[in-house]
């Protein structure tokens, strides 16, 4: 039975998810075997995957806007059981494209990688916008009390072992790394890198057609083709969430610095994860430097 509240604690939220997309579905994603000239989109969360996503399809497809939902026709690996999609299908377009958030870790081997990292506080900020109102009821889980637990629950799973994963492999001729902030602030020269990686010849005619089709103003203006309509209506036949619930992908980026400011114990345990990661690994000591060496790729 439809229950008829959000969630208003963040055990009823994961409960809540659980029903929507049970853990063994994220499992059962790793088995997908990929064929060589796929394209998988894989960044952390709130990193610019929907954005990468209408990006490769509008030059896949010469502008095609003819689809419900963007994770229909650039499927979600890690939930595409539960939706009842056949990952192996064959896509009315070349090449095929797909949507993972898998580390290089986990993600299925064999294809190509499209991969932005984000500033990770923005990330974590924008991961818990998407989620306050959706799966749980606003005011009723904090923002550092949910980051806390998020991180804690899902170890290995954080956007800083990610990007330390994805790293290694910056030279590998199967890997583009991009970055959401240089995406912003360049953002046709980032399509354009993206065509050449995925093997579309693009004149500058479709160049900027792709351009113009992920500019957040095209996007906010076709929003229901990006507002996750396949989880919603799988939502919806499960009972987990009030029927009609759902959250927008598509922002304008812009937070209130009050609302969600984060403390300085998470701060600091943000500070704690880039050095065990990155700066250990790499030497890299910051974000902006990461950002940097990327600009000079």
């Amino acid at each position: 039975m439809p229950t008829d509240r959000l969630p208003r604690s963040y055990e009823e939220m994961v409960a809540a998810k659980a029903l929507i997309f049970p853990p063994a579905t994220f499992e059962r994603g790793k088995a997908f075997r990929p064929r060589p000239d796929d394209v998988i989109i894989t960044p952390w969360s709130k990193s610019g995957t929907t954005w990468l996503q209408q990006i490769v399809h509008s030059l896949r497809s010469g502008g095609d806007m003819d689809f419900d939902d963007i994770s229909r026709i650039s499927p979600w690996i890690e939930v595409a059981d539960a939706l009842g999609i056949d990952l192996d299908a064959d896509q009315e377009w070349w090449p095929r494209a797909f949507k993972s958030h898998y580390s290089y870790t986990a993600v299925p081997k064999g294809a190509r990688y499209i991969v932005s990292f984000r500033e990770p506080a923005a990330a974590l900020v924008s991961y818990y916008r998407f989620y306050e109102g959706w799966l749980f009821e606003p005011g009723t889980v904090t923002m550092d009390e949910y980051l806390a637990r998020h991180l804690d629950r899902n170890r290995g799973k954080d956007p800083w072992t990610h990007m330390e994963s994805w790293w290694r492999r910056r030279d590998a001729d199967d890997v583009l790394l991009l970055s959401y902030e240089l995406m912003k602030e360049s953002h046709r020269p980032a399509v354009r890198a993206v065509a050449e990686f995925i093997g579309i010849e693009a004149d500058d005619h479709l160049i900027d057609l792709a351009t113009q089709q992920s500019t957040l103003e095209f996007m906010l203006e076709h929003i229901d083709r990006f507002n996750d309509r396949l989880h919603r209506e799988r939502s919806d036949a499960v009972g987990a969430l009030p029927p009609g619930s759902g959250a927008t992908k598509i922002t304008d980026g812009v937070f209130d610095p009050d609302r969600y400011r984060l403390s300085s114990a998470t701060v600091a345990a943000m500070e704690a994860n880039w050095r065990e990661t990155m700066e250990a690994s790499f030497g890299i000591r910051s974000y902006d430097e990461l950002v940097e060496r990327l600009r000079n790729m």
